[in-house]
């Protein structure tokens, strides 16, 4: 971010945003409405998820580069801090030193369950009252629910883990996606009549539940309806996690391309075939099935 922009002042807002879902949105788009009166959009993003190095363990609904490059389209202004940096800030020293120091703010929103400074001390209340010391304007947002349940990246998570997409679509306000390189596999798929795009998932992202799924597949910004099973494929064992999809209505080569998968319904538990007769005979129900065809 440039002087300039700072000197402007900023309209921060504050939240982890990881999976940029309908509670994040909210908190997002209240920060863009005081783009009228003069200020910066800005997200604060740390270089790693505090819960990465809290935990040591933790998986992301979006790529890092993915949010970035949401955040960006939306209009925002990115400021990166380093965790390490000011995770034993008091919520008081981080407050003055990145978001009235560093950052110029003249606006702050958050959501009703954020947290700030060393150990999570502070909170939306305590922001409030700094912010208002200051003479800063500040916005918590309410929590948000879809049917009766509240929007949350654990939620989301746990429906994508449970082989629910359509329940996870409903609090992201999209579908959920990856994007990755479409790599070699071993054909086997074309041997039998349905070649497929396979790829890796990256490996910062929640792993959807194994099994077989309604998709849709961007590819050079076009979308198609695709099957994609998602596992260690047991009739033929794979010794890491593939995403492999056969793109209905679509021909051409596509290796190395980058393409995007969208979970749409869960078809179906992988599962061993005992023949590759029986195999092509459920590939072809499969397709039925996300086709619409008799």
């Amino acid at each position: 971010m440039t002087d300039g922009k700072l000197n402007i002042g900023t309209a921060v807002a504050l939240g982890n945003f990881d999976g940029l879902h309908k509670g994040h949105l909210s908190v997002l788009e209240k920060a863009l409405e005081f783009r009228k009166d003069g200020y910066v959009p800005t997200v604060v993003l740390f270089d790693v998820h505090p819960k990465e190095v809290l935990s040591g363990s933790f998986k992301r609904l979006l790529t890092t580069c993915e949010t970035e490059r949401m955040l960006t389209s939306m209009g925002f202004e990115i400021y990166k801090a380093s965790f390490n940096e000011v995770k034993n800030l008091t919520p008081e020293d981080f407050f003055e030193k990145i978001l009235v120091k560093e950052l110029n703010a003249k606006a702050l929103c958050c959501g009703f369950n954020y947290s700030f400074g060393k150990g999570g001390k502070g909170d939306s209340k305590l922001l409030l009252s700094l912010a208002k010391s200051g003479s800063i304007a500040c916005c918590v947002l309410p929590e948000k629910e879809v049917d009766s349940a509240t929007v949350s990246s654990t939620a989301i998570k746990n429906y994508i883990a449970n082989g629910e997409p359509e329940k996870a679509a409903q609090m992201l306000g999209r579908n959920f996606a990856f994007s990755g390189e479409v790599i070699h596999g071993d054909r086997r798929g074309r041997e039998l009549g349905f070649p497929t795009a396979n790829q890796r998932i990256d490996e910062s992202l929640i792993v959807p539940k194994y099994g077989v799924y309604e998709t849709l597949v961007t590819v050079d910004g076009k979308k198609y309806r695709g099957v994609t099973n998602i596992g260690i494929r047991p009739t033929y064992l794979s010794d890491v996690v593939l995403s492999e999809t056969n793109i209905l209505g679509f021909s051409g080569d596509i290796y190395s391309k980058n393409i995007t998968v969208e979970l749409v319904k869960y078809l179906r538990e992988e599962r061993k075939f005992s023949s590759a007769e029986t195999l092509i005979s459920q590939l072809n129900d499969d397709v039925r099935q996300v086709s619409g065809d008799d």
